[in-house]
């Protein structure tokens, strides 16, 4: 066990798991392959085994969480190995985000193909007359759009396969069936649920507080009959009246741009002030409370989105901590009027799935138990999932097949571990 924590080590996920023993991990957090062979990656060829998940379910306390990204078009297939290994589904997180473009093929520039009227080969450094030049004419989302020759393909003009524009990845939420009630398993295992109030969602404006808020309410008794609390009857005697400073976590999470795009359709709106005022009477001799409405009145303004976590993800996090390693090519977008020599085509992290520091962060912080707990990503690829766990002030165990992979975590996990001592 001391050999795997706190981290990365370099092997099959399935022989790494096998060496650690029965019931020593609290969270599983993991982005596996989707099995989309994404950018041609052979990793990516299929879905994890339900080995892999049944030696996942082995190592995992009792009552553990497992959050699992996943792909839209085989999400289906992953949830049904992940729940035929034994784990129980209890919800599904939608990640929104606003970046990313529709990968379809053009079917007016197919049919053209068909009958030999396609251009060949475009040198994508020439701007906009170059573009026009070789059929192709520019447009400001993606540099260009194909311009039809055959009378066939000008009529299937804009018609593309099914490929929309990706928006969303799910996070399939299970976990490992708990031995008793949620109590009787927080105290066996320390494990239990979901830090609820430790994953709520900050309110940034808050009016002032009603004067009753945050004093003990006494709610008394009398012969027996028990008091009138603000949702029917209660047997506690002291009540604290209070008004919430967040949101509680919802099952869906916004990316910075999406989340502007959500608050620009909605406009901006104050929250509801509830239907009750503060008052207060007897029933007999009993003191009861009714007509409440300003502890559950958030009283802030703001678009649609203050009501999800929004991730926000940084352009220099996938490489901080890489200073002095050698770049390596990595695929990206490049606008079709700029010139290739100027426009950067290497990253330090060349890992095609890195998620947000942020969003990763927030699931360490959502899964948490009181004292922390261990962290397992058996799919960490270049170690965000262990830079997160580190913020979150939770140990970690890593795991990857990629040795280059490997050497990318290990360096981003010091620069973190560096700025923990320090701050």
């Amino acid at each position: 066990m001391k050999k795997y924590l706190n981290k990365v080590t370099c092997c099959d996920c399935l022989e790494g798991m096998k060496n650690l023993p029965d019931g020593c991990i609290d969270t599983i957090i993991s982005d596996p392959p989707y099995g989309l062979s994404f950018m041609g990656k052979k990793w990516d060829y299929d879905l994890p085994s339900i080995e892999v998940w049944l030696e996942c379910l082995r190592v995992l306390k009792p009552g553990g969480t497992v959050l699992i990204f996943g792909g839209s078009r085989s999400y289906h297939r992953l949830a049904c190995r992940v729940e035929d290994a034994g784990f129980v589904l209890k919800d599904c997180i939608m990640w929104i985000y606003g970046s990313g473009f529709p990968k379809a093929t053009d079917v007016s520039k197919q049919l053209d193909k068909v009958h030999g009227k396609q251009s060949k080969g475009f040198n994508t450094s020439g701007g906009k007359e170059h573009y026009e030049k070789q059929n192709k004419s520019f447009c400001s989302d993606y540099g260009y759009k194909y311009k039809p020759q055959k009378k066939e393909a000008q009529l299937w003009h804009g018609w593309k396969s099914h490929g929309l524009k990706p928006a969303y990845e799910p996070i399939m939420v299970c976990m490992k069936p708990n031995e008793g009630s949620y109590a009787e398993n927080a105290f066996k295992h320390g494990v239990s649920g979901l830090n609820i109030d430790g994953g709520r969602i900050k309110i940034e404006k808050l009016k002032e507080p009603d004067n009753r808020v945050g004093t003990d309410y006494k709610l008394g008794e009398k012969k027996g009959v028990k008091s009138k609390g603000i949702f029917g009857s209660a047997d506690n005697k002291n009540l604290q009246l209070y008004k919430p400073e967040s949101r509680f976590p919802a099952n869906i999470i916004l990316d910075a741009e999406a989340a502007a795009a959500l608050d620009e359709q909605s406009g901006v709106k104050q929250s509801s002030k509830g239907g009750y005022d503060w008052s207060e009477g007897e029933q007999g001799n009993v003191p009861i409370t009714k007509n409440i409405k300003s502890s559950f009145h958030f009283g802030d303004t703001g678009g649609a989105s203050r009501f999800f976590y929004c991730a926000k993800a940084s352009q220099s996090e996938r490489n901080d901590g890489l200073q002095g390693m050698e770049a390596k090519p990595y695929k990206m977008h490049r606008p079709p009027d700029s010139d290739p020599e100027k426009v950067p085509m290497i990253n330090k992290n060349n890992h095609p799935t890195v998620k947000p520091l942020s969003l990763m962060k927030y699931l360490c912080t959502l899964t948490a138990t009181p004292t922390g707990g261990i962290v397992l990503d058996p799919f960490i690829g270049s170690g965000t999932t262990a830079v997160a766990a580190i913020e979150a002030g939770r140990q970690y165990i890593g795991m990857e097949l990629s040795q280059e992979h490997c050497d990318i975590a290990e360096k981003r996990i010091a620069k973190a571990m560096l700025q923990r001592r320090l701050f």
